[in-house]
């Protein structure tokens, strides 16, 4: 696995911010990588129990299924950037993004 230089951060439909973290060469005939994206925050009530804001709330505050993608790059076919656009993404500026802290209770 390799680590980006860059931090590069995504959107879906879902609302959904991911970060690219890290890519490697499939092992195949075809020039192909996987890239790995963890959860940074999606949108969700930012504390609901005291009332019905909704803003960008930070990864601990969804299930196990949203917190990471993959997906799989043909670089002699499609770019990374068409690949994301396929499958519903958008490059963004994380910057402009106001992400809350999780009221949700983890346990510890």
């Amino acid at each position: 696995m390799i680590q980006l230089r860059t931090q590069v951060h995504v959107i879906n439909d879902e609302k959904f911010i991911y970060k690219i973290s890290q890519f490697r060469e499939l092992q195949s005939s075809e020039l192909g990588f996987t890239y790995d994206l963890d959860l940074v925050a999606g949108y969700d009530y930012i504390n609901p129990d005291e009332n019905d804001i909704q803003g960008f709330v930070s990864a601990e505050n969804f299930t196990d299924e949203v917190q990471g993608d993959i997906l799989t790059v043909y670089p002699l076919s499609e770019s990374l950037g068409e690949r994301l656009e396929e499958l519903g993404y958008k490059v963004i500026d994380i910057t402009k993004y106001k992400i809350h802290k999780s009221t949700v209770e983890t346990g510890e």
